[in-house]
């Protein structure tokens, strides 16, 4: 790896026009280490364009300066950096954009990444990707601004869920602790992106938990984002946060299940805290993830998608 991370500063310093490309529907990680590339690379002087396909949910708007965000390109990249996608698919919209790229660089932790870029960074044993690019830019010897520090604390905090998954390491921690000495405020962080929804999202967030249901003893928890529960309480998708999370704290589920509806698509989140490994189901249906968080989408309603679910685990809880 240390071979790549050298070609990659390569490239970064034979390259003017760069692109920095996170999944689609972007979460904490995956905005996190976005942000924190792009401020990397505008210290340097580089001509930058970011593609997010999905709004920037409201816990992180605090934190990001969206107008750095494009809405189209049209010219060709020296570079493209591909962050925490496990395959190309997970770019959304901007799935073409690696067509306008000379060279492109995927960084991700997912065990289900093949590698599909020109130069492939991937750890499955790294707890977020933002510890992983963490270890990019140390290499470097360029010392991190307080800005960069926040955008990795902010990407390994949500991915590792507070330090609290198997994935969380020492090492997590060390660098976790040497962020906090270049000035990152924990405690605001925290409350901005755990304790700051509005009153609506919570009535959303309380109607998805409302309508759960629970099958094979208790083990396996699902419930669905509706549009109807969206369009009710004047929320939007990336907003109803947490619920697989929340629905997996019952002390006899094994596996909880929410199947969110979008347009013609039922996006699937699957959260273990056992056994079974939901990433393994998740690349069944195309999909892909860890472990213990794994998610897949299907072009079917959500009635369909539950029946199927049911069906697939129904050996393992039997």
């Amino acid at each position: 790896m240390r071979n790549d991370f050298k070609e990659v500063f390569n490239l970064i310093n034979n390259s003017k026009k760069i692109c920095i490309a996170g999944h689609k529907s972007p979460d904490g990680d995956c905005i996190g280490s976005v942000m924190a590339l792009y401020n990397f690379l505008k210290a340097m002087d580089k001509d930058l364009t970011v593609l997010l396909d999905g709004e920037i949910p409201f816990n992180f708007k605090a934190f990001v300066n969206e107008e750095v965000i494009a809405e189209k390109y049209q010219e060709e990249f020296d570079l493209m950096f591909i962050l925490d996608c496990s395959d190309s698919k997970r770019l959304g919209k901007y799935e073409p954009a690696m067509k306008q790229a000379n060279k492109t660089v995927v960084i991700d932790h997912h065990k289900t990444n093949e590698g599909f870029g020109d130069i492939n960074i991937i750890d499955a044993e790294m707890s977020s990707t933002g510890e992983l690019l963490y270890n990019l830019l140390k290499s470097s010897g360029m010392t991190l601004s307080k800005e960069i520090a926040q955008f990795i604390y902010i990407a390994i905090l949500t991915d590792t869920g507070k330090f609290s998954y198997s994935s969380t390491t020492s090492k997590t921690h060390i660098i976790a602790a040497d962020l906090i000495n270049l000035g990152v405020n924990i405690a605001e962080i925290d409350n901005i992106v755990y304790n700051s929804k509005p009153a609506n999202v919570m009535k959303a967030f309380i109607d998805c938990i409302s309508s759960m249901e629970l099958y094979y003893g208790n083990k396996f928890s699902l419930t669905s984002i509706t549009k109807d529960i969206l369009d009710k309480n004047k929320v939007k998708m990336g907003d109803v946060d947490g619920v697989a999370e929340f629905l997996r704290g019952i002390n006899e589920v094994e596996v909880s299940c929410v199947l969110k509806e979008e347009d013609e698509f039922t996006k699937v989140s699957l959260r273990s805290k056992n056994k079974l490994d939901v990433s393994s189901i998740s690349a069944k249906f195309g999909g892909g993830g860890h472990a213990k968080a794994a998610g897949f989408e299907i072009k079917d309603n959500v009635e369909n998608i539950k029946k199927l679910l049911l069906k697939e685990l129904k050996e393992y809880f039997k």
